[in-house]
């Protein structure tokens, strides 16, 4: 027969042990396989980064940030390739994921624009000044996109990028690893002659919505999606649907905003 004194200890211990079974339970992170929500690279800008959701996470091998921008600079209105690359710390196919920007260095303000050249594994974010991955991309050590530099004058420019690892056992999101990175460029000194035949090869006008062209312009959306490929001496674009663009002939690249 229980007495009053046994069950009176029994109704303490029960709570205490509740309590430190949720104390001393492993923390988790809350990770977001469907890409970051924008603002995670470290940036001056941004400020805050991954750590900010994988506040458990570890810090990891590192990654690189490797592009075709020559030694000597971008040029402004030029598309570069970009890429990325993890080093994987985990023991399995852990999921992975990034987000990278690019900000001026005198007063950390976005620079250039992204694009994806892969739609599945990523995706463009916070009107182009960012990119992250996708729910099918973060199964990769690497992703490939593309920037357009910003406009003359610019002057250097920093990509700032994060990366998450999630630590095995996947979906658990206890133990991620945390690596970041970053590469600078400066603005590269275009020959005055080329760059205004590089003006001169289209123009676009944001009031009558018309390029006028003497050559070819493909037009992007903001994913990287040929729309539109023109050699007429005039074309109204009006009837595409208001956002981002990017109008690209064999020697100009320019970004556009339809509104």
């Amino acid at each position: 027969m229980i007495n009053d004194t046994t069950m009176k200890k029994s109704l303490l211990l029960f709570p205490i042990t509740i309590a430190l079974a949720i104390f001393f339970y492993p923390t988790t992170s809350n990770s977001l396989s469907t890409g970051s929500p924008g603002g995670k690279t470290g940036s001056p800008n941004d400020n805050g980064n991954c750590m900010g959701c994988h506040t458990d996470a570890q810090m990891g091998l590192g990654a690189m940030i490797t592009t075709d921008i020559p030694g000597t600079g971008y040029e402004p209105g030029n598309t570069y390739n970009i890429t990325l690359e993890i080093s994987p710390a985990g023991i399995f196919a852990s999921p992975k994921g990034f987000e990278v920007t690019c900000e001026e260095n005198t007063t950390n303000t976005k620079a250039g624009l992204f694009g994806t050249t892969d739609p599945t594994g990523t995706q463009v974010i916070n009107n182009g000044t960012a990119i992250t991955h996708t729910t099918a991309g973060n199964i990769h050590d690497n992703w490939i996109f593309n920037w357009v530099a910003p406009i003359a004058g610019t002057g250097e420019i920093t990509f700032y990028g994060a990366f998450i690892e999630g630590k095995s056992p996947i979906g658990n999101n206890q133990g991620d690893i945390f690596s970041s990175t970053a590469l600078s460029f400066g603005e590269a000194i275009v020959n005055s002659v080329n760059d205004l035949s590089a003006q001169n090869d289209f123009t676009f006008n944001t009031i009558t919505k018309k390029i006028e062209t003497i050559n070819t312009v493909s037009v992007y959306d903001i994913s990287g999606k040929l729309v539109l490929v023109t050699d007429n001496k005039t074309t109204n674009i009006s009837n595409l649907k208001n956002g981002i663009y990017i109008l690209k002939s064999e020697i100009k690249t320019q970004k556009i905003i339809l509104n």
